[in-house]
Parts: structure tokens; C-alpha cells; sequence
């Protein structure tokens, strides 16, 4: 069973720079002298599900966001020095963006980053009017229907900057939940020559919206939905429709939502009006039969409800008798098989 996971460490390595009073910096020495900023990967893992390949791929993009504020003075107003700015992956290799940036010794920083870039636009960063206030980070009104992004959401933490700096690790993580659903025939049928063909698939009942609030910024966060947002039959959350005999159940399995066409769920406790809904046929009867599973009923095991991060599976079985069996589900740490590490140097 392959785990999905994203963990895409960025390195970041500011040139020193030296502060003079309230307002004015001075940089020692010239630019060629400073430190290039740099970004490093320990292993990567979007709809479709982001892997360490697709991250990597030239034109890909993520956004930054940054600050910093005095470590003792309260009064000094917190100031931006990255405000959701472009990083690019060039044809080179490289990760490149306009106007680098530069440590301030003495001062208080917090890095925070998004992945895809589309998610930008519902992305609100806030730094504070005081060295009191903490940097907030939020996500409103995303509909993962229409959006359908694997959304990644990486943060520093507070650091502290002073003489020589280390790299600042930005660890990416999935703030939606991967659910997938994998069907297999009873044996019994394979030595009666009867075959199982799914014709459709659907979620429904369960919020497509919300908005999101980073908390501890190193955290999941905490997703916020509402009731105005929720799905019905007639406009599941996630649907798939196969032709003909496209889509036949084996005894390996078959994933009718695979990484192409994955359901990205918003993490949510799993409500009484939750359904999967499967339509499926034999090969030896046109009759299409139609089952309607609570997803409640099935989930029983998921007393935290479908969780940021991770991946659950159900697998079911279909059986002789129009009829279809779930076995409890399979939660997951989202990782991805691919693993990899890479050093990159960002040019300006």
C-alpha cells in the first residue's frame, strides 16, 4: 500500500546585515560579499496530488510571506519583508524570485508559505501593531469543489536573528484530508464467470467550504465549516462516472478516486447525513444496482473525524447478492513513496 505524504523542507539563508538606529540599515560591505539566499528540500510529495516530480517542475511556484518585529521594544511596529511574493522554479533548476531580502540582527522573524499559488487570493497574513501582537495566518471562504487544490501550508516559527544565521526550515504540510475508496469483487464470483462494473461514485452531505486558521503556526490549524456550505445529492462533493465496462472490480483492488482524480477533503467531523453512493452492474445482468452507504455508519473508527494531513481508505467489497461490505477504514500519515532529497541554490 503506498502512503501519501508531502514534506518538502525550504531552507532559507539570508545575508547579515548590520542596523543602525530606529530606521536606517547599512549592509557590510558590497552585494557580491553578501550570502545568497538559498532553499533545500529533505523529500517532497497536488487535485492532482503534488508529488516531489510535479513540485520540482519548471514554472512551478509557491508564495512567502514574512515579518519581523523587536525582540524588546513592544512599541516598534512589526514590518513586512515578504508579502505572498512569487518563488519560481526556473528551466536552470533554481528557485528564483525579484528583490532579495536580508536579516536585521536584534529582531524577531516569522516565514510563512502556500502552495499553489491560486490559493492566494483567500490568503489574509497579519502582523500586528505591536511587538506584543503574533503574526496570524488564514485561509477564508475556500470551496475545495470548485478550487480542487491539494492546499500546503509551511511556517518557521519565531527566529531570532543575531550574528551568523542558520537556514530557516519551512516543513510543508497538507491541510486537507486525501480520501480514497478501493473496491474489490467477492471471490466467489470469479469462479461463477460474474464480473463487477462500477458505472458511478459519489460523496455527499459534508461541507465543501470553509475557512481556515493557522493557530500554532507550525500546526494543521483548524478548519472552520458551515452548514450553507453543505453538499447534496444532486451536487455531491466529489463524483466519477465510468463508461461501459471501463471501470471492472478485481480481486487487487481497484481505486475508483486515484491520485489524477483525488478526493481532497476538508477536515470535518463526519456527520449523520454523510453518503458514499455506488452504482455498479454485472456482466451477466444490464440491471445497474444502486447502494447508498452511510459514511457515519462506516467511519465509526474516526473519533477525530476526517483529519488534516492524513489519507483514509475505505475498502469495500461487492458481493453476489446486490450487496456491498465495508471493511473499517485505513488512516494514514499523507506521505508520498517517492522520497528524494535536493539542494538548490536561489538565484536573483
Amino acid at each position: 500500500m503506498n502512503n501519501f505524504r508531502f514534506r518538502h523542507t525550504l531552507t532559507l539563508m539570508l545575508a547579515t546585515v548590520f542596523f543602525w538606529g530606529c530606521s536606517d540599515t547599512s549592509v557590510s560591505g558590497d552585494d557580491t560579499e553578501l550570502s545568497p539566499m538559498r532553499f533545500s528540500t529533505t523529500s517532497l510529495t497536488s487535485r492532482a496530488v503534488t508529488t516531489n516530480e510535479s513540485f520540482l517542475q519548471t514554472g512551478n511556484k509557491f508564495k512567502v510571506w514574512g515579518s519581523y518585529k523587536s525582540r524588546t521594544d513592544a512599541s516598534f511596529k512589526p514590518t513586512e519583508v515578504f508579502d505572498g511574493v512569487d518563488v519560481t522554479r526556473t528551466s536552470e533548476g533554481a528557485w528564483s524570485y525579484d528583490e532579495p531580502r536580508y536579516w536585521l540582527p536584534g529582531f524577531r522573524y516569522d516565514f510563512r508559505a502556500i502552495h499553489p499559488v491560486a490559493i492566494a487570493d483567500n490568503v489574509t497574513y497579519t502582523i500586528g501593531e505591536s511587538g506584543n501582537d503574533t503574526p496570524t495566518f488564514i485561509i477564508t471562504d475556500y470551496d475545495a469543489v470548485d478550487g480542487q487544490h491539494d492546499i500546503l501550508y509551511a511556517a518557521s516559527g519565531s527566529i531570532d536573528a543575531s550574528g551568523s544565521m542558520k537556514p530557516v526550515a519551512l516543513d510543508f504540510k497538507h491541510l486537507l484530508s486525501r480520501i480514497t475508496f478501493v473496491g474489490t469483487p467477492e471471490a466467489t464470483l470469479a469462479s461463477e464467470g460474474r464480473i463487477v462494473y462500477v458505472r458511478s461514485a459519489a460523496l455527499y452531505g459534508m461541507s465543501r467550504g470553509g475557512s481556515w486558521s493557522a493557530g500554532d503556526a507550525t500546526g494543521y490549524g483548524t478548519w472552520t465549516t458551515s452548514a450553507a456550505d453543505l453538499t447534496g445529492q444532486d451536487q455531491p462533493y466529489a463524483q466519477v462516472t465510468f463508461s461501459g465496462t471501463e471501470c471492472e472490480l478485481t480481486a487487487e483492488g481497484v481505486d475508483l478516486f486515484p491520485a489524477s482524480k483525488p478526493i481532497l477533503m476538508i477536515p470535518q467531523a463526519i456527520g449523520d447525513n454523510f453518503y458514499f453512493q455506488l452504482d455498479y452492474f454485472y456482466n451477466d445482468d444490464n440491471t445497474v444496482f444502486t447502494q447508498k452507504v452511510s459514511l457515519r455508519e462506516i467511519s465509526a473508527a474516526l473519533t477525530g473525524g476526517w483529519q488534516a494531513g492524513r489519507s483514509c481508505r475505505y475498502r469495500f467489497t461487492v458481493g453476489m447478492s446486490n450487496n456491498i461490505l465495508f471493511a473499517a477504514p485505513m488512516v494514514d500519515h499523507w506521505e508520498d513513496a517517492e522520497g528524494g532529497s535536493y539542494n538548490v541554490d536561489l538565484n536573483n
